[in-house]
């Protein structure tokens, strides 16, 4: 199914980021969110089987000293066919093409895609540090 999986590099159009994100069981951003988030990526793959997108991931950050990789996600009726890795080995190809080794590369990984991850060199940053996240405030 890879060989048929067609790859390119762009930046996921917002109305299949929404789609595909929601399939994958994701929280859905709001439409201004998307659009304006969308625009700043740094580097996009999309994977496409027959005219449908099921696979995307994006890098974003500053371009220099920070490189963070987000929505790398994969629709789940082509889960577990390897599509997972041939978007990390297109968007790390381009990471460590822009990057030095100076530059902060990141991800938070959604368990159990932390195992796709170490494979590509990601590794756990605590105890020295850990990822956080502003929490909304509930009503």
């Amino acid at each position: 199914m890879v060989n048929e999986v067609n790859v390119k590099h762009e930046t996921p159009p917002p109305k299949e980021h929404q789609r595909l994100r929601v399939k994958a069981g994701m929280p859905k951003r709001s439409d201004k969110a998307t659009e304006k988030g969308l625009a700043h990526t740094l580097f996009g793959v999309c994977l496409y089987l027959n005219d449908e997108m099921v696979g995307m991931g994006r890098v974003v950050g500053d371009g220099g000293m920070v490189f963070h990789l987000v929505d790398i996600v994969v629709d789940p009726d082509c889960q577990g066919l390897g599509l997972g890795k041939l978007i990390m080995e297109h968007l790390m190809e381009w990471i460590l093409r822009e990057a030095d080794e100076t530059a902060i590369i990141s991800l938070i990984a959604d368990i159990p895609a932390d195992g796709l991850y170490r494979h590509f060199g990601f590794d756990y940053s605590r105890p020295e540090s850990v990822g956080m996240e502003y929490q909304w405030p509930k009503e």
